[in-house]
């Protein structure tokens, strides 16, 4: 099983649109269709642009359906239950499943109906779309004239978290997620893998623009990810005003993997201070970015464990300590984060990022659900860009199976299928 199957079968997200220029107009998917701009039935191999954006983005992309998902029957029922009418009209909806700009931002050709297209990610077209195709004109010239800048790792990975994790003006609280919507889940390569490409990374884009490898865009992926939830424990979801804070800042699995006749509550490393009973904070970014740590700069790691553990602790003490952790912890994640920005990763530097993920799991520190899809999705794009993956396929094939539905993971048996993925590849580990 490729990649973009196994993992597609776990992850279930809902695309957010943010614009790069928020008073630039967006002009629609139409204005982008044309046979001879981005709606070529073929690709063009004489140029360094596709021209076939649209056609790939119209049959292949589920931006293009996030739309049409408004009205199925889920949708509607989930709109019922919240009490928001109809679901395509709704902006709680709209804002998550269309590139839902006021209607003083729309050009003549836009429609809603198009869904999460191009000027969702790329930002409105107004004063781009006639000097892009310009002769002449540079992926630099078309950023000073508003384009979002998706190539640039830092604001690519600020632009998807806005859409699989939530902003201050969109989020998937645990009222919605109740109510049917599924459990948001982010990855930044694997999510851009199954993203269907419309353009291609050869020498000429090299040239023009910075090619990621697997291991900078899991990386910094993480530690956005991670910094985002951070920040957010700091803000009107945590301290709220109502009995209980926000509860999709907390991990899901600290109540739904259990139940009145299953004693089996563990505490993991982070969570060595956290006590019976208690749900703690989402923590899977966290618990990658201790191990990233680990091997990007070891002797900040103990300190990024214990700020890690007084957060998880400071779960079951109140919302002032939460925040105050976070806002503690996210100062030593944010310069983490820096320091990975500018890192070349080396093949020994990936083994060894390979090898701590695969020995931290094999510890039993992936027991909890979350934190099993998070390292799986890391580890295999750790082995892809090491071209490892095909010959360990198998084995990564039977831990996608393993995370493929949440409530039938079984941790005992990920951990056992990680012990013997790590054993085929010790060879590789220990050279």
């Amino acid at each position: 099983m490729v990649r973009a199957a196994a993992v597609s079968a776990v992850l279930l997200v809902a695309p957010v649109a943010v614009a790069a220029e928020p008073s630039a107009r967006h002009l629609g998917v139409a204005s982008c269709s044309s046979s001879v701009c981005h709606g070529a039935v073929a690709p063009n191999r004489r140029g360094n642009v596709l021209l076939n954006e649209y056609v790939t983005w119209s049959h292949q992309d589920a931006h293009a359906r996030a739309y049409a998902t408004l009205s199925s029957e889920r949708s509607r029922a989930i709109a019922a239950k919240l009490g928001l009418g109809n679901a395509t009209s709704a902006r709680q909806c709209l804002d998550c499943h269309a590139d839902n700009v006021p209607p003083e931002q729309r050009g003549e050709k836009f429609a809603l109906s198009d869904g999460v297209g191009c000027e969702a990610c790329h930002g409105g077209a107004e004063h781009w779309l006639s000097t892009h195709s310009s002769k002449g004109s540079s992926y630099r010239d078309n950023i000073a004239h508003g384009m979002y800048p998706t190539a640039d790792l830092r604001p690519r990975a600020q632009l998807c978290l806005s859409c699989h994790y939530g902003s201050a003006e969109k989020f998937a609280t645990h009222r919605i997620m109740a109510a049917g919507h599924p459990r948001l889940s982010f990855e930044l390569d694997t999510f851009l893998t199954l993203e269907p490409p419309h353009y291609e990374v050869d020498e000429d884009y090299r040239q023009r623009k910075h090619a990621y490898g697997h291991t900078e865009l899991w990386v910094y992926g993480q530690l956005t990810a991670a910094l985002t939830e951070l920040q957010t424990l700091q803000g009107p979801r945590i301290d709220n005003g109502a009995a209980f804070p926000e509860l999709a800042l907390f991990n899901c699995f600290g109540c739904h993997m259990s139940s009145m006749h299953r004693n089996d509550w563990n505490r993991g490393l982070l969570g060595t201070a956290a006590q019976p009973g208690t749900v703690p904070v989402s923590d899977g970014h966290l618990s990658m970015t201790w191990i990233i740590a680990r091997q990007l700069d070891p002797p900040a790691a103990p300190t990024l464990l214990r700020s890690s553990q007084a957060l998880i602790a400071a779960s079951a003490s109140g919302r002032e300590q939460i925040t105050a952790s976070s806002r503690d912890l996210a100062q030593q994640v944010q310069r983490l984060r820096e320091l990975a920005a500018g890192h070349a990763w080396t093949r020994p530097e990936q083994l060894q990022l390979l090898g701590l993920l695969l020995q931290t799991g094999v510890d039993g520190e992936f027991r909890d659900y979350i934190l099993a899809e998070q390292a799986l999705m890391g580890i295999d794009g750790l082995l892809i860009e090491l071209k490892l993956a095909e010959r360990h396929r198998a084995r990564l094939d039977e831990l996608y199976h393993l995370v493929q539905n949440d409530e039938r993971y079984v941790p005992e048996q990920f951990v056992a299928a990680l012990r013997q993925l790590q054993t085929e590849l010790q060879p590789n580990l220990t050279s």
